[in-house]
């Protein structure tokens, strides 16, 4: 049983976060564990994105995810169960890392997205960077 369990939620495709939230549901520690839903803003903090936008714009924007996670954990978290949330920008990979380290996670679940081959070479991949450069242990559904 573990503690402390962060879940990277693509808020676009919530789909692929169910399972990994009832896999982290059947291993949190029940009267003392946390589980952590975690999304990434990508690009806002990049200086030409950035340009582009105004901060009311930039703070809209962060509010309507913050909204979005909000319902979403509402709906798919069972009452009683601890979870905090929690909203980031900048490149999903280390947005991620950063926050199990912020909140000393004991495994990060992620579920990976099949992607094609063309665009899994051009992109890279969040979850093997995440694999690659985690300190705690990641467990990857498919």
């Amino acid at each position: 049983m573990y503690k402390s369990i962060l879940l990277p939620i693509d808020i676009e495709s919530t789909d692929f976060s169910a399972p990994a939230i009832e896999q982290a549901l059947e291993l949190i520690e029940p009267d003392q564990g946390c589980l952590h839903l975690a999304t990434v803003i990508p690009g806002f903090n990049s200086p030409l994105v950035a340009s582009y936008f105004d901060q009311a714009s930039i703070d809209r924007a962060h509010q309507a995810v913050d909204k979005h996670l909000i319902d979403y954990a509402k709906s798919i978290i069972p009452e009683g169960v601890h979870y905090e949330l929690s909203v980031h920008q900048g490149q999903v990979p280390e947005a991620i890392l950063d926050q199990a380290q912020t909140i000393d996670a004991e495994l990060i679940i992620m579920a990976a997205h099949h992607r094609g081959l063309i665009e899994s070479v051009l992109l890279g991949s969040n979850t093997a960077r995440v694999v690659e450069k985690a300190k705690c242990s990641v467990m990857v559904l498919r």
